[in-house]
């Protein structure tokens, strides 16, 4: 028999078992030891179901997050068109809204002279 490692072959491995015992005839009496497992392989059934929906919504929001992250990034670009165009692409008011105002270009600092290179001492002869 093949090792049993998944929950899911767990409960088929029960419902064999199950099936295989309501099938035989001329066993005694085993309700006493068949309900319980029965329960427990229902339950089981259950849960797994659970999962699958879960499975299933967690996917669905997902999709749905990606989808509102692309409609959010198109419609926060539509508000910021709309702020620049009313306070003008250069006003400072516009870093309140966490918007970079268009700002003019620094003059190049010009750099430090470098120092006179000190005079060469002839060498002794």
């Amino acid at each position: 028999m093949p090792e049993i490692s998944s929950f899911a072959d767990f409960l088929a491995d029960w419902d064999l078992l199950l099936k295989g015992v309501a099938n035989k005839d001329g066993l005694p009496d085993l309700s006493g030891l068949t309900l319980p497992l029965e329960e427990i392989l229902e339950e089981g059934r259950d849960q797994e179901a659970d999962k699958a929906a879960a499975r299933a919504q967690l996917s669905q929001g997902s999709k749905r997050t990606r989808a509102l992250v692309t409609d959010g990034r198109a419609a926060a670009s539509r508000l910021r068109s709309a702020l620049k165009a009313h306070y003008g692409g250069h006003n400072e008011t516009l870093v309140e809204f966490g918007i970079a105002p268009l700002r003019k270009r620094r003059a190049p600092q010009p750099a430090d002279p470098a120092p006179p290179n000190p005079p060469i001492a002839p060498l002794p002869e």
